[in-house]
């Protein structure tokens, strides 16, 4: 499954584009109409083809693809009204793989992310293998879905994954939230724990999470994890 999100603050066109794209079989469409909702979305989401809107309110589409550009496995394709041949240079140079003016052609844009999903690379990942970028917020489970993180839950994943499958305490893990054990609400680290297994789970085909918790100890990553930078 494609999973494609379209960034435009247009809503009219933005249910245009959602209509076309959604009519795929093979597409997982979602829709936001800023920034702040594209990265709401992602820190719970995975993402292969970002489609952006050039001219969007607060943190325009340029800024939005130079911002995004280094995430493995990432296609980006700027939607806008402005033609001209600097603009479009620009998008390119700023991280854009394919630059279409509007109004677009339905049956362009679906051809440009077919050709985009064919040709990006898929991110590096050791066979059979969890890969952690936390310079990207991303965790790659071993099928290749690419899952987004919270800051929260890096720090956990990064404090499992330095212990190499052995558990961490549950001290551990609030002490590298920076947090007084005698004043942490211990409710609050369960909460981000439940979060994080249910993405885990639902990266994996059987359902099964990786992340294990260890009776009177804390919690443990029992699959191989490596980190990349």
């Amino acid at each position: 499954m494609k999973r494609i999100v379209v960034v435009e603050d247009n809503a009219d066109l933005l249910d245009e584009l959602l209509f076309h794209l959604g009519r795929r079989p093979d597409y997982a469409v979602t829709g936001v109409a800023d920034g702040r909702g594209l990265d709401a979305h992602l820190r719970e989401h995975g993402v292969d083809i970002l489609i952006l809107d050039l001219g969007l309110p607060g943190e325009d589409g340029l800024q939005i693809a130079e911002r995004l550009r280094h995430r493995p496995g990432l296609g980006i394709v700027m939607l806008t009204a402005r033609g001209a041949l600097e603009e479009r240079i620009t998008g390119l140079q700023t991280g854009a793989d394919a630059y279409l003016v509007k109004p677009v052609n339905m049956g362009e844009l679906t051809a440009v992310v077919d050709s985009l999903m064919r040709r990006l690379p898929a991110p590096p990942a050791e066979e059979g293998g969890w890969v952690f970028y936390p310079a990207n917020w991303q965790l790659r489970a071993p099928g290749g879905t690419m899952l987004t993180l919270t800051a929260a839950e890096i720090r956990v994943i990064q404090a499992l994954a330095a212990s190499a499958g052995e558990p961490v305490s549950r001290q551990d893990l609030v002490a590298v939230e920076g947090k007084a054990t005698l004043d942490f609400d211990f409710r609050r680290l369960e909460s981000t724990m439940s979060r994080l297994r249910r993405k885990l789970e639902s990266a994996m085909p059987t359902g099964e999470s990786p992340l294990r918790a260890a009776r009177g100890v804390g919690y443990a990553f029992v699959e191989r994890i490596s980190v990349k930078s």
